[in-house]
C-alpha cells in the first residue's frame, strides 16, 4: 500500500518544522489523538466504510418513508409518481447484507490476519498532495467505472447476469444504491479501495477519498433533485437527474459522478431532450434483453 511511512522524516527537527507548514495537521492531530490503536488497525478502514454506507442508507430511507410527502422532498423528488416503500427498500437492504456476509466481512477478518498496522504518520499531508490526489483518484475512478459499465450494458451477457440486478429498481433510492450482483459490488470497492495505493498515499486523504466516493455514490442515487446539489453549480457533474435517466433509459448517461465522457461519446441526455424525441423507445433495451429479468419498481 501507498501510505506515508514515519520514516519519511529523519529528525524531530524536520517533523516540527513540516508541522508548522501544513495547514491541514490541526485537523490532523485532532484526528489522531488518542484513537491511535483503532487508527491503526487493519479492521478500520472497512468498517469506516460500512458506517458511512449505513448513515447514508438509515438517513435517506427515514426521509423516503416517513417524510416523501413533505413539500420540500415532494418538490425535488425526481420521478415524483415512484414511492418508496418499505417492501421496496426491504428487498435491496436483504441483497446488501448478503452481499456483506458473503464477502464483505469475511474480507475484513483476511485484512485483520494479513495487512499490518497502518502507520500514522506524525505530519499531515500537504494540502496541495491532499486536493490534488482526492481530484486524481476521482477522475480515474469515474473513468474506470464508465469503461466497466458501457462494457456491462453492451455486452449482453454482462448485462443479464451482472449489472441487471442494480436495474431492477428503474426509479433510484438511497437504499438501493448498493443493490448490486456480488461480481460488481467487488469490483467497484477494489477500485474505491486500491486506487490510492498507486500513489504515496497519506491515509488522510486515503479516509477523505472513501467519504467523498461513497457520499457521491450515494447522493446520484438519493431520487431528488435538491437546489444545493452540485449539478447546479458544476456543469460536468451529473448528480441525481442524470442517474436517473440511466435507469429509465439505460442505454444513456453511462458515467457515474461526471458527464464529460457522455458527452464525448454521444450517451448523454436529459428529460427535456428526451421529450423532443420521436422515437419513443431510445435508450432502452429490445424487449428479447429484457426478458426474464426481474423488475421491482
Amino acid at each position: 500500500m501507498g501510505f506515508y511511512a514515519p520514516e519519511n522524516f529523519t529528525s524531530q527537527a524536520e517533523i516540527e518544522l513540516a508541522k508548522s507548514d501544513r495547514l491541514l495537521q490541526p485537523i490532523w492531530d485532532w484526528v489522531i489523538n488518542g484513537r491511535e490503536d483503532i487508527l491503526r488497525s487493519p479492521l478500520f478502514p472497512p468498517f469506516y466504510a460500512l458506517s458511512i454506507d449505513y448513515s447514508f442508507v438509515l438517513i435517506f430511507t427515514i426521509i423516503d418513508l416517513f417524510f416523501a410527502d413533505v413539500p420540500f422532498f415532494k418538490k425535488y423528488k425526481i420521478q415524483s409518481d415512484r414511492k418508496v416503500t418499505w417492501d421496496l427498500a426491504k428487498k435491496s437492504l436483504w441483497l446488501q447484507l448478503w452481499n456483506q456476509l458473503l464477502w464483505i466481512y469475511p474480507m475484513a477478518l483476511v485484512q485483520l490476519l494479513w495487512v499490518p498496522p497502518t502507520p500514522l504518520p506524525p505530519v499531515a499531508p500537504t494540502m496541495w498532495e491532499f486536493c490534488s490526489q482526492l481530484l486524481i483518484f476521482f477522475l480515474m475512478f469515474d473513468f474506470g467505472y464508465f469503461v466497466f459499465h458501457v462494457v456491462h450494458h453492451r455486452v449482453k451477457f454482462l448485462y443479464r447476469w451482472c449489472h441487471s440486478v442494480h436495474h431492477m429498481y428503474s426509479s433510484p433510492f438511497t437504499a438501493a444504491a448498493q443493490h448490486l450482483h456480488p461480481f460488481e459490488l467487488f469490483v467497484v470497492s477494489l477500485m474505491v479501495t486500491c486506487i490510492p495505493w498507486l500513489f504515496p498515499t497519506h491515509c488522510l486523504t486515503y479516509w477523505a477519498w472513501f467519504f467523498i466516493a461513497q457520499a457521491v455514490s450515494y447522493e446520484v442515487h438519493t431520487g431528488y433533485d435538491f437546489p444545493f446539489a452540485l449539478h447546479h453549480f458544476i456543469p460536468i457533474y451529473s448528480g441525481a437527474p442524470a442517474h436517473d435517466m440511466h435507469h429509465m433509459r439505460p442505454l444513456t448517461c453511462f458515467e457515474p459522478w461526471l458527464n464529460y465522457l457522455d458527452r464525448i461519446f454521444g450517451y448523454h441526455i436529459t428529460y427535456e431532450d428526451l421529450k423532443k424525441m420521436k422515437d419513443k423507445r431510445y435508450g432502452l433495451y429490445s424487449k428479447e434483453t429484457e426478458t426474464g429479468l426481474q423488475k421491482i419498481n
